[in-house]
């Protein structure tokens, strides 16, 4: 298999003639491109601000590619589960003065092995997508990148859904009580007793993964393999695509906390290719270079397991050949 072509930077100013080179070429012909990304749960310091993809969207101005920006409400209380109460907040965190916000849970359904993904409609219809990524932790999968945003962030409140509670474990064999998943859960919420007792879960599928007994398993598959589809059933629906991730202010949860927790690594800067698997692939090892497995410590998970499906999937390729600019 031969390698996808990676950027990477830790100054964007190095990084944005390659990266306009890229969407020039990769985006030739295209008249309007819509852009995923995440607009950041309020009170969230962390999540990217306007002012870090600006120079990015002033790419797009110069090159003359029309574009909007887009990702779906989400399924949890929050002021970003409507449709009005999304584009509020993110014109609250100033979206609006790069350009047009969209959010919406209109889909088209894409049938996956485990699941039927309704993935958002708006991204399709476009002409191409630019998938613009935060890089930070996630409790469920670890490690949180272009993956995660589009096997979450192109996929509609039911799939949201689908895809935590299909990852939620089932007692299919004898607990020996030996209290490997109390351990390993990942917000402290199984108690064993003389069985595990999932007094809270987000169905991240850990226990089901390290139980010695094989006595648990997922309801439907684990958590990574459902973000895996999801994602690839997303990309699968793109006329063109392309990836662009930002790896400064890692935090140990995700953007969709409004408390993310603290920071776990130092900043690394910008990463581009046209491969959404050899990105999260790359991202992961230059933080695991220096830092070490800051997923695997803070989460429990090392991130590689949705990296890993979603090669199997066909999304992409992890191997990667890295120019550093």
């Amino acid at each position: 298999m031969s390698m996808a072509k990676v950027f990477y930077s830790r100054e964007l100013q190095k990084l944005l003639p390659v990266l306009k080179n890229e969407l020039k070429e990769k985006f030739r012909g295209c008249k309007k491109l819509a852009i995923k990304i995440h607009f950041g749960e309020p009170g969230n310091n962390y999540a990217l601000k306007p002012e870090q993809v600006k120079p990015i969207i002033d790419i797009l101005n110069e090159t003359g590619f029309g574009f909007f920006m887009f990702d779906s409400p989400v399924a949890y209380n929050s002021p970003r589960r409507s449709v009005e109460g999304y584009k509020k907040a993110a014109i609250q965190k100033g979206w609006n003065s790069l350009g047009e916000i969209r959010t919406n849970d209109d889909f088209v359904e894409i049938k996956g092995k485990s699941l039927t993904y309704q993935v958002c409609r708006e991204l399709g219809n476009a002409d191409g997508v630019l998938v613009i990524s935060h890089v930070k932790g996630h409790v469920c999968c670890g490690f949180g990148g272009a993956i995660k945003n589009l096997g979450m962030g192109a996929q509609t409140k039911k799939t949201k859904s689908s895809i935590h509670s299909g990852g939620e474990p089932v007692l299919i064999g004898k607990c020996t009580q030996c209290k490997t998943c109390e351990r390993e859960c990942p917000i402290n919420g199984i108690k064993v007793t003389d069985k595990p007792n999932f007094r809270l879960c987000l169905g991240c599928s850990n226990c089901a993964y390290v139980c010695p007994a094989n006595a648990l398993k997922p309801k439907v598959n684990y958590f990574d393999v459902l973000l895996a589809e999801a994602a690839n059933a997303a990309q699968s629906t793109f006329k063109k695509f392309y990836y662009v991730s930002i790896i400064n202010n890692i935090t140990r949860k995700c953007d969709c906390e409004s408390n993310p927790g603290e920071l776990i690594a130092k900043d690394y800067g910008f990463i581009c290719s046209e491969d959404g698997v050899a990105i999260d692939r790359a991202a992961h090892d230059i933080i695991a270079k220096d830092d070490g497995e800051v997923f695997l410590i803070y989460n429990k998970k090392t991130g590689l397991q949705q990296i890993e499906a979603a090669e199997k999937l066909g999304m992409g390729r992890q191997k990667y050949d890295m120019k550093i600019l």
